[in-house]
């Protein structure tokens, strides 16, 4: 199963940290785990590219862990186009952990600390 959890920092999404396979299918097959793929690799891209907010990333293929986190001095405007692209992978997310409820947990987790602790 992967799990995503996000972060927030007061009432903006400041990162998410993702472990786990989805375990749908076969590896190379697996239609859950493409699709929460697209889903962070895009908004990361948007994120750097987009909004050019230096990221933090961390990743391991293994298992599956993908970290982002959105440096702690963001602010205003880019703050929240940053949130609104975060919310938007949630809700998507979400959608399809209510098709796949056995191969995708999605929750958030508040407070500014637990930002900086992943």
């Amino acid at each position: 199963m992967t799990r995503i959890s996000f972060f927030t920092k007061g009432d903006f999404f400041a990162g998410f940290r993702a472990e786990g396979h989805a375990g749908y299918a076969p590896a190379g097959s697996d239609i859950v785990c493409a699709g929460i793929s697209a889903l962070l690799q895009s908004t990361v891209i948007a994120l750097a590219e987009l909004l050019s907010i230096p990221v933090e990333l961390k990743m391991e293929k293994k298992t599956g862990l993908f970290i982002c986190r959105l440096p702690a001095a963001l602010t205003g405007e880019k703050q929240e186009k940053a949130d609104l692209l975060l919310r938007s992978m949630h809700l998507g997310l979400l959608r399809m952990a209510d098709e796949y409820p056995g191969h995708l947990k999605v929750s958030i987790k508040g407070g500014g600390e637990d930002a900086e602790a992943f």
